[in-house]
């Protein structure tokens, strides 16, 4: 894998943030990520350690910038043994080598960390000997969907999008996302965007569009409806579709409503009816 790559991975999963924690600040308590690194108490096993993306960052064509990523825990009294299993996930006693394949390669690596939008279960095998894996990832149906209705239904939908977020760190419920949204996001979003190839970024979700307003304020002055809808229930396509420079290349930034939120799954075409082409000739790298 190129390097950048794999420092920049690293960069995000062993955040210094991690250590300062308990060793700068008294109680950890005053540090704005203190509140979502200790959710992970609540749940067993060593910590998982922060996201960096999911998905090709290095070919993309669409960023998806979201919250979170939600922690995985097993439940052994499920009724399903997929799901007695949490996600075969880094955790801080990984080797480097190993995080940085699970971020940079995760869809594409000999390691098998992801099956058809199923992840691969720790610590488990099915009847066969063979790894086990979940049930399908929702979200990640969500931007395939997304992905093929904007590039076309024959594409590797996972090289052609990246997923990542405002908070790296994994919680339950976006615990402590409010938190450390700013804080995270001005450490490592942008380095994220830069390093991307998309030409389109959607930003999923109110927590997501606040994190990225608030690390663009300049930029933002004059959409004070960025990450929000109108009284028909769509978004104003004037405040929430705008090219931004970011790192080297200009952008096309587009928000949409989180698909798990309240109203049902949202589709860009369906929210942005008259806008739908400038969205899909951006992700073609045509602004």
């Amino acid at each position: 894998m190129p390097v950048y790559l794999e420092q920049l991975a690293l960069s995000v999963a062993r955040c210094p943030d991690l250590s300062e924690i308990d060793s700068v600040f008294p109680d950890g308590s005053t540090h704005p990520c203190h509140k979502i690194v200790y959710s992970q108490d609540a749940h067993p096993g060593p910590f998982q350690v922060p996201e960096a993306w999911a998905g090709n960052l290095e070919s993309a064509r669409i960023a998806y910038l979201s919250s979170n990523p939600a922690i995985s825990v097993g439940n052994p009294l499920a009724k399903w043994a997929s799901k007695q299993h949490a996600e075969k996930y880094p955790t801080v006693g990984w080797a480097d080598s190993d995080i940085a394949d699970f971020m940079v390669n995760r869809f594409n690596s000999e390691n098998g960390w992801v099956k058809e939008r199923r992840h691969r279960k720790v610590d488990a095998a099915s009847k066969d000997g063979r790894p086990m894996y979940g049930s399908p990832e929702p979200y990640w149906g969500w931007v395939e969907k997304q992905t093929k209705s904007l590039l076309g239904p024959d594409i590797a939908w996972y090289d052609a999008a990246v997923m990542t977020e405002v908070v790296h760190c994994k919680s339950n419920n976006e615990q402590g996302v409010p938190e450390a949204a700013l804080h995270c996001s001005t450490r490592h979003m942008d380095r994220i965007l830069a390093a991307s190839t998309a030409s389109l970024v959607v930003v999923v979700g109110g927590k997501a569009a606040n994190a990225f307003r608030a690390a663009h304020q300049q930029a933002l002055a004059g959409k004070p409806k960025f990450g929000k809808h109108s009284l028909d229930g769509l978004p104003d396509a004037s405040q929430n579709i705008f090219p931004l420079q970011i790192g080297d290349s200009t952008r096309l930034v587009c928000f949409i409503k989180h698909p798990g939120a309240r109203g049902g799954s949202a589709a860009l075409e369906t929210q942005y009816p008259e806008d739908i082409e400038r969205i899909r000739n951006a992700a073609r790298g045509q602004l």
